[in-house]
């Protein structure tokens, strides 16, 4: 690239931040060898990529799809100010990637396949890349989203979620109840073992409400759209004792369940209490799948592992060799991307590494007496959930000195020496070489 274009680059972008009200969390500069960026920290590159989108005229396209409200190119490139042969060019491509998740762009731009994964492309769609996602839906969609709150009071609703939560909960009602208005129901019943009693006193109240929106649903639709937003209700926790209305006897969730329990029971040595945790946690997992099979395929995608690899090797190493080892299992390796960072995330909250992790011996040995190495053992187990013991003297299993003396220089022993009181960076160099032991000792054992 010319010094020229690197200029009107920079340039260009630095106006974008402005344009956006970023100025002051990014800024791009240039010496003319070497470019800078300057960030605040605040905010990332995420927004950024929304507001690109959001300019994109295939995105432009998708919205005016999803809507209804494209009537012929001619009057979306008048409208956008694009010229004619590019726009028509732009929707062949715009058709194809759709066409990849099987969704069809008709000749009356509507768009038309499994409405069930049509619904779910459209939450992860709106999720991650609609930067204003309080001015997504028009005033009509959002006063019938608000008229879900009728539920609130309810004995089986739990309202208190967090922001987020409430967001999804918003965009995945908006999607179902704009695709009803423009005509497009769930016509298939699909096998999810709803049937309970507590259930189908749920299904009930939301047919009533559905009844509220829109006659347009048919009759033979009205059961499958109450039980698919019970199905997202559950899933996302949004009912008083949630786990109650997961069907934790159905057979496939079961199966699922049982493979992957005694994968980490030949792993790990877990208490029974955790084990416990585990398999409850694990149910929520898997009927997240099976509900939403399309929406958990995409969900995780293209997420870095990097930080999981170096903070967490043990469980990472074991998640991606129980999905490999179950490659041949199609609903496992086809969701692989979900059920990794699930199971991952699942494993980082529920098993305390001090459980799994072999012992690592530090002796603490500092000049005030033993007091103060109390005192700072005591912190370590604060700052560290490590399998670490401690020692008063070193001997043959002792990894790491933690002193404030000198004389340890003539062992082999590896040692920090700490100011007294030890200073930020001593805690975190101190963590450093922990981390560095701990990932030697893992490479070592996974080697023999």
């Amino acid at each position: 690239m010319s010094e020229f274009l690197i200029n009107k680059t920079t340039k260009e972008l630095n106006l974008d931040f402005y344009e956006l009200g970023l100025n002051e969390e990014f800024e791009i500069m240039t010496d003319g060898i070497t470019i800078y960026l300057n960030e605040s920290g605040s905010v990332t590159s995420d927004m950024l990529l929304t507001y690109y989108l959001e300019k994109s005229i295939k995105i432009s396209m998708l919205k005016e799809c999803f809507f209804e409200q494209l009537s012929s190119l001619y009057d979306f490139a008048v409208d956008h100010f694009y010229s004619r042969n590019p726009t028509y060019k732009e929707f062949k491509q715009f058709k194809k990637i759709l066409e990849r998740y099987g969704i069809e762009v008709t000749k009356k731009f509507q768009l038309l396949g499994d409405e069930r994964k049509l619904r779910e492309f459209f939450f992860i769609f709106f999720m991650k890349y609609s930067p204003r996602k309080d001015r997504l839906f028009p005033e009509e969609i959002k006063e019938r989203i608000s008229s879900f709150s009728r539920f609130h009071n309810h004995y089986w609703f739990n309202p208190n979620q967090a922001k987020n939560m409430e967001i999804r909960k918003s965009h995945y009602l908006g999607i179902v109840i704009t695709r009803l208005l423009n005509g497009h129901s769930i016509k298939n019943a699909k096998g999810k073992h709803v049937a309970s009693s507590k259930h189908n006193t749920i299904i009930k109240e939301i047919e009533s409400w559905l009844h509220t929106l829109t006659r347009k649903i048919p009759a033979d639709s009205i059961e499958n759209e109450a039980k698919e937003i019970l199905h997202f209700l559950i899933v996302e926790g949004w009912l008083v004792d949630n786990e109650k209305y997961m069907d934790q006897d159905q057979p496939y969730i079961k199966k699922l369940n049982d493979k992957l329990y005694q994968a980490i029971q030949t792993e790990f040595n877990i208490s029974n209490e955790v084990k416990k945790i585990l398999y409850e946690e694990t149910t929520s997992i898997h009927y997240q799948l099976l509900s939403f099979s399309f929406s958990s395929k995409y969900e995780y995608y293209n997420i870095d592992v990097s930080f999981f690899l170096e903070a967490y090797p043990e469980f990472t190493k074991f998640c991606r060799e129980f999905l490999e080892e179950n490659r041949y299992c199609p609903i496992l390796w086809d969701n692989k991307e979900f059920l990794f960072f699930r199971y991952l995330f699942l494993m980082i909250a529920k098993v305390p590494l001090k459980e799994i992790l072999s012992p690592i011996y530090i002796c603490i040995d500092f000049s005030f007496g033993n007091f103060y190495n109390r005192m700072v053992r005591k912190n370590i187990n604060k700052l560290i959930d490590l399998n670490i013991c401690f020692q008063e003297y070193p001997d043959e299993n002792t990894q790491l000195i933690l002193t404030n003396m000198s004389f340890y220089d003539s062992t082999k022993i590896d040692y920090i020496l700490w100011l007294t009181p030890p200073r930020p960076s001593d805690w975190v160099n101190f963590t450093n070489k922990v981390n560095s032991i701990r990932l030697k000792k893992f490479v070592e054992e996974n080697n023999n």
